[in-house]
């Protein structure tokens, strides 16, 4: 039955990474796009914890670094952390409570943000990937308002999130 899920989960990945990396680019809100793979992944999370969504959260990384162009790597590893600290939101607490999703979603952004700078920053000081980068210029202008504009489209979604079951992954 896995195998199931993995043929429409991969190319639905690859299809929101693709969105992402080309379409969202018109929707920006003062040089900000939304990032649907977080997005998605993290609204995963809530209906089936953080260990049913850490497979998506590497293939879905994998994704983002092909269309998008960064360290391979980087992405899975910034998705799969903020799956991990959105887990706690799932069966711990309501996610029919509008604070939990909210709540994951900031705390979700800014580990996935916070964890990609890390990486870059390490990356850019082994010579490795070229480009300046500096951190705080990066959290005012970029993590932050990024972080705004997922919280809102998670409040968009969310009367959707709320009529769809909970529990086990249909995947398994």
């Amino acid at each position: 039955m896995r195998s199931l899920g993995l043929l429409w989960m991969v190319p639905l990945l690859g299809l929101l990474a693709m969105l992402q990396a080309t379409v969202m680019g018109l929707v920006t809100i003062y040089g900000v796009k939304p990032d649907l793979i977080l997005i998605f992944i993290l609204i995963w999370t809530l209906l089936f914890g953080s260990k049913a969504s850490m497979v998506w959260a590497f293939i879905g990384g994998i994704w983002l670094d092909i269309f998008g162009g960064g360290p391979l790597g980087a992405s899975s590893l910034s998705l799969m952390s903020a799956a991990i600290v959105g887990g706690i939101g799932y069966m711990t607490l309501s996610r029919f409570n509008v604070v939990v999703p909210v709540v994951t979603i900031v705390v979700g952004s800014l580990t996935f943000y916070l964890t990609y700078l890390a990486i870059l920053q390490i990356v850019t000081a082994t010579g490795l990937f070229t480009g300046a980068l500096s951190f705080l210029p990066a959290v005012e202008s970029i993590v932050i308002p990024a972080t705004l504009y997922n919280t809102m489209l998670m409040l968009v979604v969310l009367p959707v999130i709320n009529r769809m079951p909970q529990g086990v992954e249909p995947l398994q």
